[in-house]
């Protein structure tokens, strides 16, 4: 109050003053001797302004000498104020403690620099105190050992989830959802305090159409697979099978994971534009290389890795697969020959004579005919073959290895399937011995301590140290994602739940290197309302 009357008082001064310039001089006009003797010293103040530079550039003066006054009187008062309040003591205020004076803290850079970046991506600035977004948590796999008991780990990846009393979700169906994760909000919190989750129980995510089940503390067992759960995948080929086979398994492969804090910097945290994604990317790769090695590339088998008896019964597996499916292109071939003979049949009855198109027709009907008369015979001989192979592997240990004459034989009957039998079986059988060695290493290290105790020591060892991340993109935990527009959804405030990568270690060949990942509102999460989660795909 006292500052706007101080500068109340200012204006009206400098107004009087402008308007004394203006009509000067005044001193002539006034009868009282003692007026008179004031207003001669005014008048002559405002006859030498005049004399400078005019009448008008007089008045200019003196509004901007008011205008500049004040200025600083509201400067003055307002520093005045500030500093007699922060110099008071509790005494000086009746002996009563005023509390604390509030006062606006200066933006940090990295505040400024975040501000500036969310302009320029057309976000809107945060405020200057709001809760600064979460640090992204990656999902690291969790080193196997061989003298541990994985399967009671409270936070994994795969295999059956733990829901208690709660029902297993379906689509709109009725189908149940094939399972995913299941992250416990006390390992999650632990990792990053300022998660924005509850601190206690743990959520379980399915994959199809997509669901995030929270789960009560205290539940330790493992749910039962529903009878009408379909398959998850084809051990060796892709998640989530048309038709379920020989090949095909229930739930993903277990493997418990990590909750690990990335110390991302704010200005990181929230996507605004390209550079912002590959320097966002990279410090994050930075910080997970800490804790476990990132790759590029899928898992292999060495060539001097060997083989066990569990690839060879896999072999056997895919061959009742490929005889399964061989009708498919058997009939194939058979209508290519019926158009044959169609086409042929046609060009005779128009009875032209020399007609170059009638060799032409005949010949391409006699090699279509040859064409289903080998795939025929391929498709014939398979039965033998099945019954050679399950004879050789009948009452075998599957994680005994083979002895190097053994697996020689499998190379050669390897061999001998792709030479002879590549139209029925080149789309299941694979194509080495390593291949099969690289899928049993895989099952090794995910099953039970019996499958583990037979991992040879240099290959868990080379699993352990170059294998616990998945393939380019991290499973993670908050932050913006890896998808190619994060901005989507950070840009409406929602949170990433869960981000699941393409992993081949587990199986999860998500297309050509896919995410999945689970989005959810501020305001939805704080409530508890997880049946409004959103699943989405990306192929990166």
């Amino acid at each position: 109050m006292k500052r706007v009357m101080a500068m109340v008082a200012v204006f009206g001064l400098t107004a009087l003053a402008t308007a004394y310039v203006g009509m000067a001089p005044l001193a002539s006009s006034v009868n009282s001797p003692a007026v008179r003797n004031v207003l001669v010293m005014l008048d002559r103040t405002a006859a030498g302004a005049i004399a400078i530079g005019g009448r008008g550039t007089a008045i200019i003066a003196c509004l901007v000498l008011g205008i500049v006054l004040i200025l600083l009187v509201a400067l003055n008062i307002g520093e005045g104020k500030a500093e007699r309040v922060a110099a008071k003591t509790p005494a000086s205020v009746g002996g009563h403690d005023p509390g604390p004076v509030w006062r606006p803290e200066p933006m940090s850079q990295d505040d400024r620099i975040a501000n500036l970046r969310r302009r320029a991506a057309g976000l809107p600035a945060e405020a200057r105190h709001k809760k600064p977004a979460p640090r992204p948590v990656a999902l690291i796999r969790k080193p196997r050992e061989r003298d541990r008991d994985w399967f009671d780990d409270l936070s994994w990846l795969g295999g059956l989830p733990r829901l208690g009393t709660t029902a297993w979700p379906c689509d709109t169906s009725g189908t149940p959802l094939p399972f995913a994760a299941q992250i416990d909000l006390a390992e999650l919190a632990a990792a990053c305090p300022e998660s924005p989750l509850p601190q206690t129980g743990s959520l379980a995510f399915f994959l199809g159409t997509g669901a995030v089940v929270a789960v009560p503390e205290g539940h330790s067992e493992f749910a039962e697979a529903p009878e009408n759960l379909p398959p998850a995948y084809d051990e060796g080929g892709h998640p989530f099978p048309a038709e379920p086979g020989r090949l095909s398994r229930h739930f993903f492969p277990f493997w418990p994971v990590q909750p690990v804090a990335i110390d991302l910097p704010e200005t990181l945290r929230t996507p605004h534009g390209e550079p912002w994604q590959y320097e966002a990317n990279e410090k994050m790769a930075e910080q997970i290389e800490r804790h476990a090695r990132p790759r590029d590339t899928l898992f292999t088998a060495h060539e001097d890795t060997g083989l066990w008896w569990h690839g060879v019964n896999h072999l056997a597996d895919q061959l009742h697969a490929a005889f399964d499916a061989s009708g498919r292109p058997v009939a194939l071939k058979r209508d290519s020959v019926g158009h044959a003979q169609e086409a042929l049949a046609a060009i005779e009855n128009e009875g032209l004579e020399a007609d170059p198109r009638l060799e032409e027709a005949k010949e391409d009907l006699a090699r279509k005919q040859a064409d289903l008369a080998a795939i025929e015979a391929q498709r014939n001989v398979l039965p033998d073959m099945l019954a050679a192979i399950e004879q050789f592997i009948a009452g075998r240990d599957p994680w005994e290895p083979l002895t190097s004459d053994e697996c020689a034989i499998v190379d050669e009957f390897l061999t001998e399937l792709h030479a002879n039998y590549a139209d029925v079986v080149r789309h299941n059988v694979p194509s080495s011995v390593t291949d099969l060695a690289a899928l049993s290493l895989r099952t090794m290290v995910t099953d039970t301590t019996e499958a583990v105790a037979a991992l040879p020591d240099d290959q868990l060892a080379r699993i352990n140290r170059e294998f616990r991340m998945p393939t380019r993109h991290p499973h993670l935990m908050f932050g913006p994602g890896s998808s190619h527009n994060p901005a989507a959804h950070a840009g409406r405030g929602d949170i990433l739940l869960l981000q699941l990568a393409y992993d081949d270690m587990i199986e999860w060949r998500w297309g050509e290197m896919g995410l999945f990942q689970f989005w959810i509102s501020e305001d939805d999460a704080a409530a508890g309302r997880w049946d409004r989660a959103r699943l989405s795909f990306d192929e990166t």
